[in-house]
């Protein structure tokens, strides 16, 4: 592992806790009803791939389906009524997309991390310091 993690911006510790407290409010609601754990899983391991700097892509599309899914879904379950019968499945299956890929609260953190993704600065420079291998790993 580098060195130069111990140094993260101020933007990926903000984010990182805003997942871990996202992954742990979904790992209570999952103490009631066992499907939740998985999208606390979910995020959980999003907040250790942000932390660490890792898979940016990974992450990147993990956000994208989650956000997707729940914007879709809420589209489908207000303005569905013409698709007649099989709004219930079209909205089944968003519901199980977004359950898979971090659950609905992370539908509501996503959007900023995506943003800060795509448009900022910081978070893509991140990635690009701890993706890139340094000599010693590329000679081991």
């Amino acid at each position: 592992m580098r060195s130069d993690t111990s140094s993260r911006p101020f933007l990926v510790q903000a984010y990182t806790v805003l997942l871990v407290v996202a992954a742990l409010l979904t790992g209570y609601f999952g103490l009631s009803a066992w499907g939740y754990l998985v999208p606390a899983a979910v995020t959980l391991g999003l907040a250790a791939l942000l932390w660490w700097g890792r898979w940016p892509h990974l992450l990147r599309i993990v956000l994208d389906l989650n956000v997707l899914s729940g914007a879709l879904m809420l589209l489908v379950v207000w303005y569905g009524g013409v698709l007649g019968k099989s709004k219930l499945d079209v909205s089944g299956v968003m519901m199980i997309v977004n359950v898979v890929t971090g659950g609905p609260l992370m539908a509501v953190v996503g959007p900023p991390i995506l943003a800060a993704l795509r448009f900022g600065r910081t978070l893509p420079a991140w990635f690009a310091v701890n993706g890139a291998p340094s000599s010693t790993e590329a000679s081991a």
